[in-house]
C-alpha cells in the first residue's frame, strides 16, 4: 500500500484500451488522470464487496479439475477388481514376506477378465494416448473458442464416456477405443484452464489462485480413489463407473447457468470487481481470439522450449505415482484394496492444501521484493523435482520397509504436486494471450510418461513382481525429474515475452506497463 494521502495503484491504466474508447483515438493527460482516479475509487470499492465472483469461478475450475482427475484415476483402482489372477504366477514379490493383515480384508479381487499385464497396461495406458493426440488440437480450440462451450464438452463427455466403460469391457478392443476417446476430450481440460487463469485470476493473487485450482486434481484424485476402493469392495467394479460419470452433471448446470468465459461477459459481478480483474497486468482479453498466433517466435523462444522439455521430464514422477502407485502398494507391500485406497490418496489430499500453501509464499516473496516471478518457478520446479526423487531413490533401496516406504511415498508425491505452481503454469507466464496453444503445445510431449510407464511397468513384472523390477521404474522416473530440474534452473523464465502481443502493440504495452516492469527488475536485481 502507498503511504497516506498518496493514492496507491497496484496496476497501470491501459492508455490503449483507453484511447480506443475515445472519439479522436486520443487521449489527454487530464482525461488518463481522470480516469486513473475513477480506476483508484474503483479498487476502494472493490475492497469492501464480501462475494467475489471471481473467487467463485477459481472454485469452480478446481472442481472442474476434480472431476476430469477423479475420472482419470479411477481404473487404477477399478482394474483390480476386473482381471482374473494369474495361476503359477505370483502376486507379488517373493521378496518380502507376507505382512499380516486383518482376516477380513481383500487384498485380491478374482475379477471376470483374462488380461494379461500388458494389456491391463495399456487399459490405463490407451486413455493417455488419447490425451496425447487431443493436446494440441483441444489448446488450438481454447484459445481459439468460446472457453466456456469448451470446458462444458470436456466435462460432460467425460462423464458421458467413463458410464460407457462396464459396457463395452467384454470387447477389450471397443474398451481401448472408449477409454482412448476419454482421453482425447479430457485433453481439454488443462489448455481451457490455462486460458481462464489468464482470464479471471490477478496477477497479484495468480501464484496462490493457481495452487488452489489445481489443488483439485488432487481432491479428486483423493476422492476417487477412495470412493473406488470403498465402491470396489462393497458394490463391485461396475459401480465406480456408473457413479462417478455421472456426477459431473451437476458441476455442468450450474457452470452453464452462473458463469461466463470471461469478466467481460459475466452477468453476475459487480462493476467494481470487473474493472479490477480487467485492468490486471496480464490479463487475457477476448479479443485475443483474433490476434494472429507467431508460430516462428513461439518455436525459437529459448524460455518456451526449455519448457518443453521441462514438461516432458518434469511429469514423470507424477504421472508415475499417479498411475502405478496403486499397483506398488497392493504388490509389493501388499496393503488390502480398502487400505490401499485409503493411504494412496492421502498425500493427495495433503497436496490440496500443500500446494495453495505455496503459492502463496511464492506470491509474498515475490511481492515483498526476495524474488521475482521467474525465481518463484524456479523454487517450484525444485521442490516438485529433486526431493521426490530423493525419496524415490530411497525407496527404490530399502525394500520392504513398510512403513518407511509409505511414509516416503507420501512425501514424494507431496513434493511432486509442486508441479501444479511450477512449469505446468508457466505458459500464462510467457503469453497469457495464447496460453491455451502454450498449454497443448508443451503438455502433448509432457504427456509421454503418462502413456509409456504402464507399459514398461507391465512389461518389467510380466514374469511376477520383484523389488528389482521395480528399481527400473523408479530410476527412469529419478533421472528425468533431475534433468526437468537442470534445464529449467538454467534456460526457464516467467517473463511475458515480446510476442505475447501482435508487432503493433508492444510499443504501447511496454509504455502501459513500464512500472510493472521496472518492479521485475529490481525484483531480478535483488534475486
Amino acid at each position: 500500500m502507498g503511504s497516506p494521502g498518496r493514492p496507491h495503484y497496484p496496476q497501470p491504466i491501459n492508455i490503449k484500451r483507453l484511447a480506443d474508447e475515445c472519439p479522436l483515438r486520443m487521449l489527454s493527460c487530464a482525461t488518463v488522470l481522470r480516469r486513473e482516479a475513477t480506476r483508484a475509487s474503483v479498487l476502494a470499492a472493490y475492497r469492501d464487496n464480501k462475494i467475489r465472483v471471481r473467487y467463485l469461478f477459481a472454485i469452480m475450475l478446481c472442481v472442474a479439475n476434480m472431476i476430469i482427475y477423479g475420472l482419470k484415476v479411477n481404473i487404477a483402482v477399478s482394474i483390480i477388481g476386473m482381471v482374473k489372477k494369474k495361476p503359477g504366477i505370483p502376486d507379488w514379490s517373493d521378496e518380502c514376506p507376507e505382512f499380516e493383515v486383518p482376516e477380513d480384508a481383500v487384498t485380491d479381487i478374482d475379477g471376470p477378465f483374462d488380461w494379461t499385464t500388458s494389456q491391463q497396461g495399456l487399459v490405463i495406458s490407451i486413455y493417455f494416448a488419447g490425451y496425447l493426440v487431443g493436446m494440441f488440437p483441444s489448446g488450438y480450440l481454447a484459445d481459439r473458442f468460446d472457453t466456456k462451450a469448451v470446458l462444458l464438452g470436456c466435462v460432460l463427455a467425460n462423464g458421458i464416456l467413463t458410464t460407457l466403460v462396464p459396457i463395452v469391457a467384454k470387447q477389450l478392443s471397443i474398451l481401448y477405443i472408449v477409454r482412448f476417446l476419454t482421453g482425447f476430450v479430457s485433453a481439454a481440460n488443462l489448455p481451457i484452464v490455462n486460458v481462464l487463469l489468464g482470464t479471471w485470476v490477478v496477477y497479484e493473487e495468480k501464484s496462490m489462485w493457481v495452487g488452489i485450482i489445481y489443488a483439485g486434481t488432487s481432491l479428486g484424485t483423493v476422492i476417487s480413489i477412495l470412493t473406488s476402493g470403498l465402491i470396489l469392495r462393497y458394490v463391485g467394479w461396475e459401480a465406480i463407473f456408473y457413479i462417478h460419470g455421472t456426477t459431473p452433471l451437476i458441476w455442468c448446470i450450474v457452470f452453464y447457468l452462473f458463469f461466463a468465459g470471461c469478466p467481460e461477459k459475466q452477468k453476475f459481478i459487480t462493476e467494481h470487481e470487473r474493472a479490477f480483474i480487467v485492468n490486471s497486468y496480464g490479463h487475457r482479453t477476448p479479443g485475443s481470439v483474433k490476434m494472429k498466433v507467431p508460430w516462428k517466435s513461439i518455436f525459437t523462444s529459448v524460455p518456451f522450449l526449455a519448457l518443453i522439455a521441462t514438461n516432458t521430464l518434469g511429469n514423470f514422477g507424477w504421472y508415475f505415482l499417479l498411475t502405478q502407485l496403486p499397483l506398488y502398494m497392493n504388490k509389493i507391500l501388499r496393503y488390502d484394496i480398502t487400505s490401499n485406497a485409503a493411504i494412496v490418496c492421502t498425500p493427495y489430499l495433503v497436496n490440496a492444501f500443500v500446494n495453495p500453501l505455496i503459492g502463496r509464499i511464492l506470491d509474498w516473496g515475490r511481492k515483498e521484493g526476495y524474488w521475482s516471478q521467474t525465481i518463484a518457478r524456479k523454487i517450484a520446479v525444485f521442490i516438485s523435482s529433486i526431493p521426490a526423487s530423493i525419496f524415490l531413490l530411497i525407496i527404490a533401496y530399502i525394500g520392504c520397509a513398510r512403513v518407511a516406504s509409505t511414509v516416503l511415498l507420501t512425501l514424494s508425491i507431496v513434493f511432486c504436486g509442486a508441479i501444479f505452481v511450477g512449469h505446468l503454469c508457466n505458459q500464462n507466464d510467457l503469453a497469457p494471450n495464447y496460453a491455451g496453444i502454450l498449454m497443448g503445445i508443451t503438455n502433448t510431449p509432457g504427456t509421454i510418461s503418462a502413456f509409456i510407464l504402464p507399459p514398461i511397468v507391465g512389461a518389467l513384472v510380466k514374469e511376477g513382481h520383484t523389488m528389482a523390477r521395480w528399481r527400473i521404474a523408479f530410476w527412469i522416473t529419478i533421472i528425468a525429474q533431475v534433468l526437468a530440474f537442470v534445464i529449467f534452473s538454467i534456460f526457464g523464465s516467467a517473463k511475458i515475452q515480446p510476442w505475447n502481443y501482435p508487432p503493433a502493440e508492444d510499443e504501447n504495452w511496454e509504455v502501459d506497463n513500464e512500472p510493472q516492469r521496472q518492479r521485475e527488475q529490481q525484483q531480478e536485481t535483488k534475486t
